[in-house]
């Protein structure tokens, strides 16, 4: 998968630099109908749980036991829909799910020409207008690399939803602006995403241009505008910052900010121990403490404020991957990239770190559960168990009738996503 990649592979993209995006029809075209059809917040009643299943997942026993937690998690309280790459897959998907105890009866699979986790991303984002679903298809420029989007792996993941939209004989509302589902986080009447983000996806357009295209295709009132992303979320030709590098999605507010009810948005914040760190948490404190400004100051369609809750980063210290670099790095190529670019402002014995996308808010709101991010474990520090408990009070607070199934999502971290990333639901509509 694309986000998997290693460093090497941006080196020729410049950090949040311009990247043509594909035409998908014009940015004002319908190829729907629009009577009512929206995006329903996360904790309207679903249909189905979509999932992606590959290659990398089985070849990969800690992605394995992610998915298979996962699944049950879910399985007991929404239908699951897996997408798979061929029908081989689906008989091995299930030996794995019974030697596990999980009931595939809940369970789907879906074999499409691509398969890939990142399900949240390149779609499908169903709109419903409660009795009918249609798709919102955004232009895909694979998280707004030029490098990327050249691959035919890419180029296919942009025609997932198509695809999908296809085989379910649904209507599509298209446009040429470039986003991805992570990036855009909803209640019923408002949107938020990043500025920056949206801006590196779509060069040479307006923020009105942008923003037209994102209230047309979600059903939406009005876009909450934050300035800027988080930098542990972004990928960079180089290091995040100082010697500190790793993935993310490049700017997905879904890591960060996150509606609970429709008056309510959680946000993430960097704690003081934890700032005065390191230079890249001295950077996350001062973008997260922005946002929460302008949330704050932010109102709704109706011009009442929200209420803004802060809630921790989670400690990301336990996690970090510290080692110096070699003559091989300087020297050697990773899967036919040259590395030496990327480490251009290093020498040999210089100490590098490789940092995970660990987050609280990257959950999963569905029927009667919530999957949320677990830190604390055996071996780790005890803090982390601390605030596993609690982030998970504070979602008993908002979903006092849904179960909260902590798992832990660190191996999907370290590819620059979590659970909400591995996951898209499918609205309920009337009479399914």
């Amino acid at each position: 998968m694309d986000r998997r990649r290693f460093l090497a592979s941006l080196a020729a993209a410049p950090a949040l630099g311009a990247v043509a995006a594909p035409a998908r029809g014009a940015s004002a075209s319908v190829t729907a109908r629009t009577r009512g059809h929206s995006f329903p917040p996360e904790w309207a009643p679903h249909d189905a749980v979509w999932m992606g299943w590959d290659d990398y997942v089985t070849g990969a026993p800690e992605h394995t036991r992610l998915r298979l937690d996962m699944l049950a998690a879910l399985t007991p309280h929404v239908p699951v829909r897996m997408v798979v790459a061929d029908a081989a897959a689906a008989p091995h998907i299930e030996s794995l799910m019974a030697a596990a105890g999980v009931s595939d009866a809940n369970v789907s699979f879906h074999v499409q020409p691509t398969c890939d986790v990142w399900v949240r991303d390149h779609g499908p984002l169903f709109v419903s207008d409660g009795e009918t679903l249609e798709l919102a298809a955004f232009a895909w420029t694979n998280y707004g690399f030029p490098w990327p989007y050249t691959d035919p792996a890419s180029i296919a993941r942009g025609q997932v939803d198509q695809e999908i939209a296809a085989r379910l004989g649904l209507a599509q509302r298209t446009t040429d602006i470039v986003a991805e589902g992570g990036g855009i986080e909803v209640n019923s009447r408002s949107m938020i995403s990043y500025r920056d983000a949206a801006m590196h996806r779509n060069p040479g357009r307006t923020l009105e241009e942008i923003e037209t295209a994102f209230k047309r295709l979600y059903g939406k009132e009005q876009v909450i505008w934050l300035d800027r992303a988080p930098i542990t979320d972004r990928i960079f030709a180089g290091p995040k910052v100082a010697n500190f590098f790793g993935w993310g999605a490049n700017g997905h507010v879904d890591e960060y900010v996150r509606f609970v009810n429709e008056e309510t948005i959680l946000v993430a914040q960097v704690g003081a121990q934890e700032r005065d760190r390191d230079a890249l948490m001295r950077l996350d404190h001062e973008i997260l403490a922005e946002n929460r400004r302008q949330l704050e100051q932010a109102r709704d369609p109706d011009g009442r404020p929200f209420t803004v809750v802060p809630v921790p980063v989670p400690d990301v210290e336990p996690f970090l991957r510290r080692r110096t670099l070699t003559e091989a790095d300087f020297t050697a190529a990773d899967d036919g990239r040259d590395m030496r670019s990327v480490y251009r402002d290093f020498r040999v014995g210089d100490e590098i770190v490789s940092v995970p996308a660990v987050s609280y808010l990257n959950f999963l709101v569905t029927n009667g559960v919530i999957l949320s991010a677990r830190y604390g474990a055996d071996g780790r520090p005890d803090h982390l168990h601390e605030s596993d408990a609690a982030f998970s009070a504070i979602l008993r607070t908002y979903f006092p009738d849904r179960e909260i199934a902590q798992i832990d999502p660190l191996i999907a971290n370290w590819d620059g996503g979590g659970m909400h990333c591995l996951t898209q639901q499918q609205p309920a509509i009337a009479g399914a």
